[in-house]
């Protein structure tokens, strides 16, 4: 065998070891400082990694912190992509690719379990907050966003709750179709304001 092949497997192995150290000290630090004390470079410290490793195998915070905890890549990309669109309509599309990322990822229950547990309810309420809602609320019109896009947040963790994890009949056994079309005016109802 080469040299050159011997290398690589062993990068490889390193850079096994290395993203399953950053996911350990993830979820440490996560848990023990919340989501917004957390940085890169705390991470990679804790991991024993350069920080450029942490964006190589996980692009940003909010998708390690996803990875870490099982929950969808990253409730960012698809809110930008849905509100770039505008906020006519948006009720539905926002279901929409809600449940396009909880149902690509691969095990949303370890998440989920620590929204009901309450054993890390800062770290994921700032994680939300800081991903999803404060980004919602910027792009909403009026001196009520900030609340506007915390019931959003709400009605959508709520179907998550429903559809993953108590699995009630209805909601689970819908498509992502059926539910934005159910669920989304609900949404715009609250898009739109009073």
């Amino acid at each position: 065998m080469s040299e050159s092949g011997a290398g690589r497997r062993g990068r490889w192995r390193s850079g096994e070891e290395s993203r399953r150290r950053i996911l350990e000290a993830a979820r440490a630090r996560f848990a023990g400082q919340g989501y917004d004390a957390v940085t890169i470079r705390s991470l990679a410290a804790d991991a024993g990694v350069d920080p450029a490793m942490i964006h190589y195998f996980f692009g940003s915070k909010d998708k390690l912190f996803a990875a870490a905890f099982g929950g969808p890549e990253s409730p960012r990309a698809p809110l930008d992509a849905v509100l770039d669109e505008g906020l006519e309509g948006a009720g539905a599309r926002i279901v929409r690719g809600f449940l396009a990322a909880w149902d690509d990822a691969a095990d949303v229950e370890p998440l989920l379990a620590l929204i009901r547990s309450g054993q890390a309810p800062e770290m994921v309420r700032q994680y939300i907050e800081r991903e999803f809602t404060a980004r919602l609320a910027d792009r909403l019109p009026g001196p009520d966003a900030g609340l506007r896009a915390q019931l959003i947040t709400g009605q959508l963790l709520g179907l998550a709750l429903v559809r993953y994890s108590l699995r009630l009949p209805g909601p689970a056994a819908a498509g992502a179709g059926d539910l934005a079309a159910a669920y989304g005016p609900a949404i715009q109802a609250i898009l739109d304001g009073p």
